[in-house]
């Protein structure tokens, strides 16, 4: 039974849900969720720094969120772990959707690529649910969602690649995750200008975006993938 057939015997909700379009729906609105989240959470902290905080310090709840720049409730919190919590959620069902279309595909490296895609929202999830008031476990689930979504994004690319007509989606994959990686590592030697992590936590974060989106645009317009 191929993954068209299968999809005929549903009920019209289930099938829609199911859909490449619906996958492709997911897959743009669920990061566009957490950007818009983060720059809305940064609009209402003047206390934040690119060069000296990580983004994960606008989810904290207890942070200079008081007059003044003073300790206090932070007011970015609940927009900034809202929006990642539920940009996780939406783009998981874009994830779901590759495994099993790399299943009907009986690809292995595609079906690891997209099963590490979506463990990684299930990080980003938890990133918005044990927020940095948590400590360790605020530090796993972060660690987790990075290293699960560049390692995914360059396994992904060597599928794609596979592929003629997704081939430069593929290399641009593959190459935006390495300089992802090569990044972080450079950030951990101490040879980049700042101490905070949020900009190599945005730059992985819209590295992925840029090679995902035209796959989800793909699939919105009900291309072959």
């Amino acid at each position: 039974m191929t993954e068209n057939e299968e999809q005929k015997n549903l009920h019209p909700i289930l099938e829609f849900i199911i859909s490449t379009r619906f996958a492709g729906l997911c897959g743009i609105i669920g990061p566009l969720i957490a950007l818009i989240g983060i720059v809305a959470a940064i609009l209402v902290s003047p206390w934040f720094n690119w060069l000296t905080n990580a983004l994960s310090d606008l989810g904290h709840p207890w942070m200079l969120g008081g007059s003044n720049g003073t300790p206090g409730l932070n007011p970015a919190a609940p927009i900034f772990n809202t929006s990642l919590s539920l940009a996780g959620l939406i783009t998981l069902m874009m994830t779901i959707w590759l495994i099993r279309h790399q299943v009907f595909e009986r690809s292995v490296i595609g079906i690891i690529a997209a099963i590490l895609l979506t463990i990684a929202q299930f990080f980003l999830i938890g990133i918005g649910v044990f927020h940095e008031g948590f400590g360790y476990t605020h530090f796993v689930v972060s660690v987790g969602f990075f290293v699960t979504l560049l390692i995914a994004g360059m396994i992904y690319g060597v599928r794609l690649m596979q592929e003629k007509h997704l081939r430069l989606i593929g290399i641009m994959a593959f190459i935006l995750a390495l300089v992802s990686a090569l990044i972080w590592v450079a950030y951990y030697l101490n040879v980049l200008p700042f101490t905070g992590v949020a900009i190599p936590e945005i730059i992985s974060a819209i590295t992925a975006i840029i090679w995902v989106y035209p796959l989800c645009i793909m699939l919105l317009l009900q291309k072959q993938m």
